[in-house]
């Protein structure tokens, strides 16, 4: 019997299993945009799960754009202007890219700036660590959140490193590669080596302009997408 018949397990969290529940339901049009979610107590019990389990799940939920809870006030289905002629099938996904787009707008308030402060103040040794970072072509997301990192990193600022990753990190959870195509993929190598050539060499107009580029792109992208 070949050997790669059998594939290894991987684990699945309870959380996990919440989540994909409650996504199924949005996704099924059992539960719409914009509606409440019943209490975290009733939940739990409908679920059999713990109420620790039950926050985790919501964590991710809210991470990913599907959920959004109010003090005092409950958990709601995000709606992100939702159009009713939209199939249910697709509502997680459109949930999901409105999400990606908040983020990224986020990201061009910031990273703009980030990458300015790059070429002003990056060493040898920084300068470097961006340059490898860009050349990289494989490794997918996380590739791409390494440059970025790496370019917070050559500010010296560790806040805004910080402030980086928790951005890179959002989108991971909501799967953003998955939202654009290989081709739009393969432009930001591109555009990550015209930054960090900017970087290196100081020009800080050269790096905004690119940076601004590159978030434009995209987010463009994932629009369509």
């Amino acid at each position: 019997m070949p050997e790669d018949l059998f594939r290894e397990l991987t684990p699945v969290r309870t959380y996990e299993l919440v989540v994909e529940q409650i996504a199924g339901l949005i996704s099924s049009g059992e539960i719409a945009p914009g509606a409440r979610l019943p209490p975290e107590r009733e939940l739990a019990q409908r679920f059999r799960v713990s109420r620790n389990v039950l926050r985790e799940a919501f964590r991710v939920l809210e991470a990913r754009g599907i959920v959004w809870s109010r003090a005092g006030g409950g958990r709601f289905v995000r709606d992100a202007n939702i159009s009713a002629r939209l199939s249910p099938a697709g509502v997680v996904l459109r949930l999901e890219n409105a999400a990606i787009l908040d983020i990224l707008e986020a990201r061009e308030l910031l990273e703009v700036q980030v990458v300015r402060l790059a070429a002003e103040r990056t060493d040898e040794r920084r300068g470097a660590a961006v340059l490898a970072a860009a050349e990289v072509s494989t490794g997918g997301w996380q590739a791409n959140a390494a440059f970025h990192r790496a370019l917070a990193a050559a500010t010296g600022n560790f806040m805004l490193e910080h402030l980086v990753g928790l951005q890179l990190d959002l989108l991971s959870d909501i799967r953003q590669r998955a939202h654009y195509s290989q081709e739009s993929a393969e432009a930001g190598l591109a555009e990550h080596r015209a930054i960090a050539e900017a970087v290196v060499r100081g020009d800080v107009d050269a790096a905004e302009a690119a940076m601004r580029d590159h978030l434009t792109h995209t987010r463009k992208a994932v629009a369509d997408g």
